[in-house]
């Protein structure tokens, strides 16, 4: 018969602690401690076992035995020591390690509402800068790069690692993670040699734990809407006077708006159809749906268990025209075979769906910014004919770019992606005392991915907006045909890219404790083979319009292509560490690597490192002198890594076919179209890593300070060469490059009765400089010995002329007038040349941080987390920038543009348009005028959960059910004037927005 039982949690200060699970060990049945730390729960007899768990607390276990009362402290939480972190094939305890590896909190990063898994961890690695190119639905642009990038010519990627092979966090929800784990420095990379270079990201998944099934749903609804809409000016009177006033000024070459037009649209009582002010973002630009739902069960036995889940995901673009659908499953197994044997496998799979028009992205946009207001997108008479632009150019005003709706409605792009991991895993235990263990393991793996495009593209005819009558004396009420959309590639198109990465590794672990000795050892052995391969094929000739397959298609001027390229790596590696009396640590890592890329008399290199750390906390004059210090340890390392990111054929000589005509005929031939060099070796990059962990009072004060030091050698780049040789470049040994900077992660946990918090912050310095290159490289970016590689190097803008005598005084390219901007003349020669350009920084941010704060409170739990850059500077141009450029409607900022007459005041320069040399030249164009600040402060993302009371939910056979609500972007502290401050880089104004996006979700167990 069941037995009641109660009693009281309290902590190790005798305050009474809310909210703590109490679970009967291996079954459902559960209660929670209410504010005065009480509980009570039936068990069914003397043996049974009562776990205690509670966030920030370490769990206990306790027999009930013949109590009917129980009074438990829990102590706080001291795992972090102990706590197993994944490193390079194994896994390490978090206080033996020497290098410099940084774990992500998944609670933390689980409640970023994103697709995009490798965008939740920006700012929570400090040292890691993640950027979000765009908000497009499954194409989001994400670039990562760990400590500066170590070579400007080669990838500076990091190493992804799945469960221990290369994949991606692309496409993997977060769901799926059990942990995350960053190598920064050579110490804990070097065991991956040549493909380290610029960091490791292991992450690995969740395994099934022996017990009932347990099945899980996790959901959410979504709303998205754009951080930011172009701010242009959508009044049809103003856009045609300020453009009249630039043809005026000589500014645009056009010819003016009549002036009876204007008073047309200026008429209060006009028809709005026929005469719109009309706003095209309002139109193009949208909130947008998303949902997201996974569902999992894992479990097992003692000898087997499994994790399985399967997920979708639905998401709206923010833009017309653009969706992403994907399907993700996870399937893990293992089984234990005997003591001895343990086998496994893990797989995943996605498939995902994005559609959008032919020009998409920034394409998309910038076709949105080049409309006019004077025109919706559809004729006013109903007809649902496509609009032009409101009249023919000869009566007034300027070409618009394409129609945005024709491109949603009427043009597309399809991308289906696959993707396969299946990996298939053996442990052999063969020696497992008490004293020394020794394991093999081996794991053989393919990862399958696979990109099919569709791609549509007809041309239509377009219509004048306004009918004849309203700009021709005697039209009539036709609406004359305007410029046809004709495509830059009209047609079918269908590409087939699809890649196989077979992987092979087996190690050797052997493990040895005795006393204050702790002694490991690991030697393995890797190969990789990847074969990619394209196909790809297209048709022009439509029998009719709505044709979407090739076979439908006329074969006249059909083009077909593909290739197959084809690499291989092998790999010797091993680790060995030593620990005595858990004070001194010392450990060596090796990779001895060989690649197909690099010809056979270099092909083999070698990457050590050498790393370790003094635990001083451990000392007894710490442990006793100040026993606040739960944690303090020193660490220093040194060692060598590698890249070949190069290409898959650098060393060489590749060909292309052709036809040429011999003897009256076409004849197939062949040539090469790049010069080749054997000599090649492996980049090298030489890492020095200095770091402090620290701990007061078990997380009441914590945090890491890290230095680093890393110098690149031997850059692997295409050599410099005249244009006259009719080749490509060959890659070449040339350059040297060093990036070093300083990290700060810092952090406060603590409970104050019933309501346990914790901050942190974190903040990361990078510089980078180039000690040698082949020769200076000066352009609107400036390549140095000495100075930061890829610098800007801009002319400096100092305002704009406002007077005959400002304008006399110097030489200014493109022969400016009043209201254009001007530069410093900074060798004083008068004359504005290329000698007056000068460095200026801004290429590379200050710094970037993030802090954040979480409460936990009985049932509820809120965070927040703030993520920022400083001094980051882009370069902005044309579309949106410059006003009239393809018929943009100006910057509201140009109402107030300079006028010699009627506004001479203004610092506005006056209005211009696309092709007026003194604001659209190179000079100008190439200078600090169009240099923006894009530092920010966002806050990413705030999130409020409550859990339903254990007694509440069970009711309906629930274990545990969570509701949540969440934001992602909600605001951004920023001087960028233009659509979004984080983006990929400079160049257009035009781009696809970040998302901001409001959640409410549901975390159900049973």
């Amino acid at each position: 018969m069941d037995a009641l039982i109660t009693g009281k949690v309290t902590d190790d200060k005798g305050d009474a602690l809310a909210g703590v699970n109490v679970v009967l060990k291996g079954t459902q049945r559960g209660s929670v401690t209410n504010k005065d730390g009480n509980f009570e729960i039936m068990v069914p007899n003397a043996q049974a076992v009562l776990v205690f768990s509670f966030v920030g607390y370490g769990m206990q276990e306790v027999t009930v035995g013949d109590r009917s009362s129980l009074n438990i402290t829990l102590l706080a939480d001291t795992k972090a020591l102990d706590e197993v972190v994944v490193v390079g094939y194994g896994t390490q305890k978090k206080a033996n390690l020497t290098g410099s590896v940084a774990t992500v909190v998944m609670e933390d990063v689980q409640t970023r509402q994103v697709t995009n898994s490798t965008s939740a961890l920006q700012g929570k690695v400090p040292g890691l800068r993640i950027t979000q190119g765009t908000g497009m639905p499954g194409r989001e642009s994400v670039s990562v790069q760990l400590r500066g990038a170590s070579s400007w010519g080669t990838n500076t990627t990091p190493l992804v690692l799945v469960d221990g092979v290369v994949g991606s966090l692309d496409g993997l929800p977060m769901t799926d993670i059990e942990s995350i784990s960053v190598l920064k420095d050579a110490a804990s990379a070097s065991i991956y040699g040549a493909r380290a270079a610029n960091g490791v990201i292991l992450v690995t998944t969740k395994q099934g734990k022996s017990g009932k099934p347990r099945v899980s749903y996790n959901m959410s609804v979504r709303s998205q809407s754009p951080t930011g809409v172009p701010n242009q000016i959508w009044n049809s009177a103003q856009y045609m006077d300020l453009f009249n006033r630039a043809v005026a000024r000589n500014a645009v070459s056009a010819v003016p708006f009549p002036q009876t037009l204007i008073d047309k649209y200026k008429a209060p009582n006009r028809d709005l159809n026929l005469f719109p002010d009309y706003d095209w973002t309002k139109a193009v630009w949208r909130n947008a749906a998303m949902q997201d739902h996974n569902l999992g069960i894992s479990g097992g036995s003692e000898n087997v268990r499994y994790n399985m889940s399967a997920g979708i995901l639905k998401q709206d673009g923010v833009l017309i025209g653009h969706d992403y659908k994907r399907f993700n499953g996870l399937a893990n197994v293992s089984a234990t075979v005997n003591k001895y044997i343990t086998v496994g496998t893990n797989m995943t799979f996605l498939n995902g769906k994005s559609h959008s028009p032919y020009y998409e992205n920034q394409n998309f946009v910038l076709m949105t910014m080049t409309q006019a207001p004077l025109v919706k997108p559809y004729l006013p008479d109903g007809s649902g004919r496509y609009t032009d632009k409101a009249m023919p150019t000869g009566v007034g005003g300027t070409q618009n770019n394409r129609n945005p709706f024709w491109i949603a409605n009427e043009t597309f792009r399809d991308y289906e992606d696959w993707q396969a991991n299946l990996q298939g895993y053996a442990d052999i235990n063969f020696l497992h005392g008490k004293d020394m263990r020794l394991k093999l393991s081996t794991k053989l793996a393919t990862r399958f991915t696979e990109q099919f495009q569709r791609i549509y593209h007809y041309g239509a005819d377009a219509f004048y907006y306004l009918p004849d009558k309203e700009y021709q004396t005697g039209g009539t009420d036709v609406h004359s045909k305007g410029t046809p959309f004709g495509p830059e590639a009209l047609g079918v198109f269908n590409n087939n890219y699809r890649t196989i990465l077979n992987t092979f590794y087996s190690s050797l672990n052997w493990d040895w404790s005795k006393g204050k000795h702790d002694v490991t050892a690991l030697l393995g052995y890797s190969q990789e083979d990847q074969k990619y391969r394209t196909l790809t094929g297209s048709r022009n000739v439509f029998p009719v319009k709505q044709m979407y397959e090739l076979n439908g298609m006329g074969s006249l001027n059909q083009v077909v292509g593909g290739s197959l390229t084809e690499w291989a790596f092998q790999s010797i590696f091993g680790r060995a560490t030593y620990a005595f009396s858990s004070k001194y640590l010392f450990e060596g890592n090796f990779r001895y690597d060989g690649t197909s890329r690099i010809f056979k008399d270099n092909r083999w290199g070698f990457f050590p490192s050498a790393s370790a750390a003094w635990r001083i906390s451990e000392e007894a004059f710490i442990k006793d002198g100040l026993p606040a210090i739960s944690n303090l340890k020193l660490r220093a390392s040194y060692g060598l890594l590698g890249n070949a990111n190069i290409g898959d054929y650098p060393y060489q000589e590749t060909y292309v076919t052709t036809s040429y005509a011999f003897n009256n005929a076409l004849v197939q031939g062949a040539y090469q179209t790049a010069l080749r060099n054997r000599n090649i070796e492996w980049e090298k990059t030489a890492i020095t890593n200095l770091g402090l962990d620290f701990n007061f009072k078990n997380d009441i004060f914590f945090g890491t300070v890290e230095w680093y030091n890393k110098y690149t050698t031997g850059i692997l780049a295409g050599a410099i060469i005249p244009a006259s040789t009719g080749m490509s470049a060959p890659t070449v040994n040339f350059g040297e490059f060093k990036n070093y900077g300083v990290e700060i992660e810092l952090g406060h946990s603590n409970r104050i009765g019933g309501v346990q918090y914790g901050v942190n912050a974190q903040a990361s310095i990078n510089r980078n400089k180039v000690m040698k290159f082949p020769a200076p490289v000066y352009g609107e970016r400036i390549i140095e010995e000495g100075r930061p590689y890829n610098d800007y190097y801009l002319y400096e803008y100092t305002g704009i002329f406002k007077s005959q005598e400002e304008l006399k005084a110097v030489v200014t390219p493109g022969n400016p007038q009043l209201g254009d901007i001007k530069f410093k003349d900074q060798n004083g020669d008068g004359v504005i040349d290329g000698k007056d350009r000068i460095p200026v920084k801004g290429a590379y941010p200050a710094f970037i941080y993030s802090f954040g704060g979480n409460v936990a409170w009985k049932n509820f739990d809120l965070s927040l987390f703030f993520q920022g850059v400083e001094g980051q500077k882009v370069k902005t141009i044309f579309f949106g920038e410059d006003p009239f450029s393809q018929g943009s409607s100006p910057h509201p900022k140009f109402l107030n543009a300079y006028d010699p007459v009627t506004n001479p005041d203004s610092d506005i320069p006056a209005i211009y348009g696309w092709g007026y040399a003194p604001m659209t030249g190179g000079t100008a164009q190439g200078s600090t005028y169009f240099l923006k600040d894009a530092s920010y402060l966002r806050l990413k993302n705030i999130y409020l959960g409550y859990t339903i009371p254990t007694v509440l939910s069970k009711r309906v056979g629930i274990n545990r059910l969570k509701v949540f609500v969440a934001g992602d972007n909600l605001l951004t502290f920023t001087k960028y004037p233009d659509l979004d401050p984080e983006r990929a880089s400079d160049g257009w104004h035009a781009q696809y927005p970040q998302l901001k996006v409001l959640s409410m979700g549901l975390n159900v167990g049973f």
